[in-house]
Formats: C-alpha cells, structure tokens, sequence
C-alpha cells in the first residue's frame, strides 16, 4: 500500500515524496501591502545557512511542495515555496495584485538575511516571475498604475526586491497567449456551448481531422485562418468584459448624482443593485490547440494530447471545469485575455536584463519550440541561454521509451541548473 501511495504520489504535478529528514521547514504567514494573505514555506538545508535563496511562485498552483526543492536544498540552496492568495481559485486572479505577494516573499526573504535571490519560474509562475522583475526593476514612478480593467493599482510605493538570477522552467508566454492557441474559434453564439461553425472546428474531418489517436493534418492556410478567428474570439470576449465593467460603473456613478435620491424607488432600486451587482463570464470551450492532434506544428518530442485532457483534448473542450471556465470581467481581462493581459512574458522579459535561462522540455504537449525561440529572442538580458531538457513533458516526468533511459528528469534539471547558477553568482 505504500509503495502505491509513494507512486501516485510521485505522478502529482509539482509534489515530491522525499525529503531529507534534516532539511530544516520554516512555515511564513505573510501579509500584502494591500492586506490579502498568503502562505509558504522556506527549506533551509542542514549544517548550513545559505546566503542565496531560490524563490517559487504560481499564479494559483500549490508550490510549497515543489520537485526542485529536495535536488535543490541537497546542493546546498534555501528555496521559498510560496503560494499566492488566489490558490486554486483564478475566477477573480488579478495578476497585478499578484505582484504585491511576490513583493511580500522578497522582502521575507531579504529580512531573513537571503543576499541573493533566484527567481524560478514554471509553468505559469515563469510569467508570473517575469511580470514581477520587469516591474521591479523599473523606476518606481514608471510602474503600473492601473489593471487592464481600469482599476487603480499602485506600486509606485511598493517595495520590490529584484531577482539577482531568473530562470523559466516548462514556462509559457503568459495565461492571456495560452489561451489565445486554445480559445476554440467555431464557437458562434458564447450562450450556446455546442453552437458550432464547422468550416473552423477543428474536430471536422473535412478540416483534416482524424479519430484520436490518429495524428490529424491541418493545412496550413486553414491554420492562419484559424489562429486569426481565435484572436477575434478573443477580442469578442474583451468586449463583453468591458461592457459589463462599463455597466456596473454607469450604475455607480448614477447613484453618486444629486438627483438620485429623489427618484422612484423602482427606478433607483433597480440602478443600486446593477452597482451592486458582481457579474461573471461563462466561458466554454478553451482547449482547442490543432497542435495538440497535428505532430507537425511547431514539431517537438510530444505526444498527441494535452496536460489539461486524458486523452483526446475534446474531453476537456468540452467536459466540466476547464480553463478559465468562470471569470469576472476584471479577472479575464487581466489574467486570460490573450490581447489585455499585461502579464504577456514576451513583453515583459524585454525588461528583464538579469542573467536568464530557458530550460524547454521538449515532451511537453502544451508549450512549444516557437515560443521559447520568441523568449530567447525578446529577452533583454545580455546574459540569456535557452536549453532543451530531452524526453520530459511539461511536469518533468519522462516520455516514451527514450525518457526512460535516461535519468529522471527531475535529477536532469538539478544538474542542469546548479551549475548555470554557480557561474554566475557562486556557491550557495
């Protein structure tokens, strides 16, 4: 029974099953400028205190029990594993009051005497973590100042310690570009999940489909079309999102006028509950890549599929729960929108200048060749590397039969970062 429950443990995303019983564990309650709450944990190795810290971040993910953290504390590294205040849940995620909790475990971090810090981004905390350093380095006065909803948000008084390093493991180019390669364009009414215009569903074998698992072709004409609609979905989505924002503050603003406590109470009853309503966006079919079932778009080591769905990705385009399947307008804006989201990683690393390193798991079935070419490209580091991990998907477990006859990649990454790290700024 235990050697099964240490196996499903093992297959869990970012969890490990292993710790060495002297790594020390330091549980942080730690408070945002803005008051939100947020929890981590800091490993520290025994025998030892380290002057340089690695710190983990995802958007919603738990990464208090992340696989670097026992390869990382065995050589020698504190590593910070914190989570924000929007774990497990995205429907209202911010992404710009997620900074404030990242400033929150810098600042913890630097408090307990840490000279250095290695920002390490996977998965969605690589966009996180650069979003992050692109808004610490900047003059403070020059940061953001308001979320893509039009909502104020100050950092201008934030204190934010930079990251001395920056590394993105698996890491995508942001929530909002994620969500762009998967937005299925044939949906025609947003009301009606099943309404489909079959010239762009992807899952029409007159479009080159074929039954999973058989690979599916899609000719590459059709594929620019179709990218081109799942922008303008994209865009349809933002505008419902403002109009509702636009809505709620028109009834806001209304109650705020002289006359309005002398109207009707049908009339003003009706105005203060649109002020006060919180409306949300259903948002259906969000899974929907052709790279997913066509091996030959941006070619990689990959299997058919995706992270989000066992088997044929329809499942999860259509099935329950699902990404970014409930959100508020403010939310969708700043968090998934593929054209609002200022959270875009192409974007901001053009302002990350620390020394940069993207490490590419060439089995990943969700993140592509292309797109790490686009970071390397994009990045304003003079000191930036792009490295394939061989044979891992996206949560660095192996794939196919060569994965298997190397060493596990979790093992892999350790030994590929370490060093990297200590050419740069020593020993831990």
């Amino acid at each position: 029974m235990t050697q099964i429950f240490e196996e499903r443990a093992r297959r869990l995303p970012f969890a490990f099953t292993h710790l060495d019983d002297s790594v020390r564990r330091d549980v942080a309650y730690l408070e945002a400028t803005d008051t939100a709450q947020s929890f981590g944990i800091l490993y520290r190795p025994a025998k030892r205190e380290p002057k340089t810290a690695v710190y983990l971040m995802h958007p919603r993910g738990e990464f208090t029990r992340h696989y670097v953290v026992p390869g990382l504390t065995a050589r020698g590294y504190a590593v910070f594993g914190h989570n924000s205040r929007y774990l497990n849940n995205d429907t209202h995620m911010i992404h710009e009051r997620l900074l404030f909790d990242v400033a929150a475990g810098m600042r913890y971090l630097k408090e307990r005497g840490f000279e250095r810090i290695i920002l390490l981004g996977n998965s969605g905390g690589g966009s996180l973590l650069g979003f992050y350093q692109s808004q610490a380095g900047q003059p403070p006065a020059q940061r953001l100042n308001q979320t893509p909803a039009g909502d104020p948000i100050d950092l201008s008084t934030e204190v934010m310690p930079a990251g001395d390093l920056y590394i993105a493991v698996a890491a995508h180019l942001g929530e909002g570009r994620f969500i762009l390669n998967v937005l299925d364009p044939a949906v025609i009414d947003e009301d009606d999940p099943v309404a489909t215009d079959p010239a762009w569903d992807m899952y029409n074998p007159a479009n080159g489909y074929r039954p999973f698992p058989q690979s599916s072709r899609y000719d590459a004409i059709w594929l620019a079309g179709y990218r081109l609609r799942q922008r303008e979905r994209n865009h349809r989505l933002d505008e419902r999102a403002r109009a509702y924002l636009a809505e709620h503050r028109e009834a806001r603003e209304r109650m705020r006028q002289d006359g309005f406590p002398a109207l009707d109470w049908g009339v003003s009853g009706m105005i203060a509950r649109k002020a006060r309503l919180g409306r949300y966006m259903t948002i259906y079919r969000t899974l929907a890549n052709p790279a997913y079932l066509d091996p030959t778009i941006d070619p990689s080591q990959r299997p058919l599929g995706s992270i989000f769905s066992p088997g044929d990705p329809i499942i999860g385009n259509y099935g329950p729960g699902g990404l970014a399947r409930l959100m508020t307008p403010q939310a969708w804006l700043s968090t998934w929108s593929g054209l609002a989201s200022q959270a875009d990683l192409p974007d901001t690393i053009r302002h990350v200048a620390i020394p940069t390193l993207l490490v590419y798991a060439d089995g990943d079935c969700d993140i592509f060749p292309s797109e790490q070419r686009e970071l390397l490209e994009t990045s304003g580091a003079q000191d930036k590397q792009l490295v394939d991990l061989p044979w891992a998907d996206h949560y660095l477990h192996p794939v196919g039969e060569e994965g298997r006859k190397l060493p596990d990649p979790r093992e892999r990454i350790i030994d590929l970062i370490v060093p990297w790290i200590e050419d740069r700024i020593g020993e831990p």
